[in-house]
């Protein structure tokens, strides 16, 4: 954690309110970057920002996180996902924008089902290992695009390959990840 990111979180621990708009002032911009990839909405990007930073308020004390940027765009994430299942449940499927991979969850469990915690931990721990194995620039390209939303074009320039590489790398490793997930038992 970041000497900033500690004092921070000191911040939060003592509820200094002044906490939150540093919090907002350092990560806002990036977490509603990700919202807005998410919920092409600019009022519900705002509002998942300000919703995320009122649960890190809420949050800490008693947690404690080991990084507060990730902790920060893990709530903003979350957030946006769920409204963005909010807004859009009935549209699933109907050739809608790219879902992250809170998708493949609906081949598992439904909400409904008591066991659906543990296999979203099997996914989790199984998705990590996948990730672990690809090559670092196959990594970082799909955790940007899967994880942080960032268009193919964005990507691209990022790695200063063309749109149609990126493309290519991410259909190819989104086949490993079924396969993966399908030998896994997962899906």
């Amino acid at each position: 954690m970041t000497a900033e990111d500690q004092r921070l979180v000191a911040m939060f621990e003592s509820r200094d309110e002044q906490a939150i708009a540093e919090a907002e002032k350092n990560y806002g911009g990036f977490c509603y970057s990700i919202a807005y990839r998410i919920l092409q909405n600019v009022q519900d990007a705002e509002e998942c920002v300000n919703d995320a930073m009122l649960r890190i308020w809420n949050a800490i004390p008693p947690s404690r996180p080991d990084s507060l940027r990730a902790f920060v765009i893990t709530l903003t994430r979350r957030l946006a996902l769920d409204r963005y299942d909010a807004h859009h449940a009935a549209k699933r499927g109907d050739g809608q924008t790219d879902i992250p991979l809170e998708t493949l969850s609906g081949s598992l469990a439904s909400a409904a089902d008591p066991a659906r915690t543990a296999e979203q931990k099997m996914l989790r721990e199984a998705l990590g290992r996948f990730l672990s194995g690809l090559p670092k620039d196959t990594r970082i390209m799909f955790v940007e695009r899967y994880w942080y939303m960032l268009s193919v074009r964005e990507i691209a320039e990022h790695h200063g390959v063309s749109q149609s590489r990126v493309k290519m790398s991410l259909s190819r490793t989104r086949k490993k990840l079924e396969n993966f997930l399908m030998k896994e038992e997962l899906i």
